[in-house]
């Protein structure tokens, strides 16, 4: 008998993720995919599943795992499993009994595993030994909700799915744990690296000055396609005329180009939009920078309210930066686990 899990209560926002679907902006589709890519690739290494790479690396996605928003589900098995908890921190439970994250452990068939309120940070990570075996879109079991693809019927999860398990390829590494990666703070803002960007020149000296030196505050705006961020207003340059000719008198307007993950759009100079894993693939908003793939996480992991600066990084140290980030996906980066 096929593995599965059923899913008794689902969350405020439970769906099926791997490392994203990349390579596909010229159909309209972004990758999508776990916004904390790192807590997903952490899950899936303690439940002995293929991590995954980067989401717009050409590595292997991954096995599938679930994303939890601010409320996370409740489940149970039809097999033993081994699952692993990452991500936000939060306080799971077998049958009512506290279990640990950032480690594997071994859920018997038929108890309840929940989830429960994420405390700290928005998304936890949930794997199963195995993955979760939806069909591939596009080489990717990801689910893109905005557009109803990928995934578990293209949709988050409801009260009485039941998702179909892969068999586990290889042993979990029992007694190991993954130090858990840091978290947003309420008191102390979070540092997203930046590149500038590619409309970068449009905006003043003064304007490119504050956006990497001022505070920046979540707004409520935020899911999976972008996250609103309100600080200083910023000033443009004078319009060239070829601009004001093509896309319009608006300052902050150019003739529509391709949205990178992680590009922050400044519509009206008003807000600072960076975006997410479901991001629009093209559009015609001025973008001063582009927040590093690995801090991507950070503003998935932050909560409306939150405070952030934005702080340069050139495009070679942020080359290095994602480099050094692959190395903390091995075994040899595993803890033991103190008791």
């Amino acid at each position: 008998m096929h593995r599965t899990m059923s899913v008794t209560k689902p969350g405020t926002l439970t769906s099926v993720q791997d490392a994203g679907r990349p390579g596909h902006l010229g159909k309209g589709i972004p990758p999508a995919g776990a916004q904390d890519n790192a807590s997903f690739r952490a899950a899936n290494l303690l439940v002995g599943n293929e991590v995954g790479g980067s989401v717009l690396s050409a590595d292997p996605r991954g096995a599938a795992a679930i994303e939890c928003t601010l409320m996370g589900p409740t489940v149970n098995f039809s097999a033993d499993v081994h699952v692993a908890v990452t991500g936000g921190a939060c306080k799971p439970k077998v049958d009512g009994t506290p279990i640990p994250t950032w480690e594997p452990v071994e859920v018997q068939a038929g108890r309840s595993l929940a989830i429960g309120p994420i405390q700290r940070g928005l998304r936890v990570y949930l794997a199963i030994g195995g993955g979760i075996a939806v069909p591939e879109y596009l080489g990717s079991r990801s689910t893109m909700l905005a557009a109803g693809l990928g995934g578990f019927e293209g949709r988050a999860l409801r009260a009485g799915d039941v998702l179909p398990l892969d068999d586990p390829t290889s042993e979990p590494p029992l007694g190991r744990r993954f130090e858990p990666l840091d978290l947003p703070g309420s008191d102390v803002p979070s540092v997203l690296r930046a590149v500038r960007g590619p409309q970068a020149d449009l905006f003043d000296e003064e304007s490119i000055k504050a956006f990497f030196t001022s505070q920046w505050t979540l707004s409520t705006l935020t899911d999976r396609m972008g996250s609103r961020f309100t600080g200083s207003p910023l000033r443009f340059r004078p319009r060239p005329g070829y601009l004001a000719r093509s896309a319009g008198a608006n300052a902050s307007n150019i003739v529509d180009d391709i949205i990178p993950l992680g590009g922050v759009q400044c519509p009206d100079g008003a807000a600072a939009i960076v975006m997410g894993v479901e991001h629009p693939t093209a559009g015609g908003y001025a973008k001063i920078a582009t927040v590093i793939s690995e801090d991507i996480r950070i503003v998935g992991q932050m909560r409306p309210g939150s405070k952030a600066t934005f702080a340069e990084v050139s495009h070679e140290k942020a080359a290095s930066i994602g480099r050094r980030h692959d190395d903390l996906f091995t075994f040899d980066r595993l803890l033991e686990v103190a008791r």
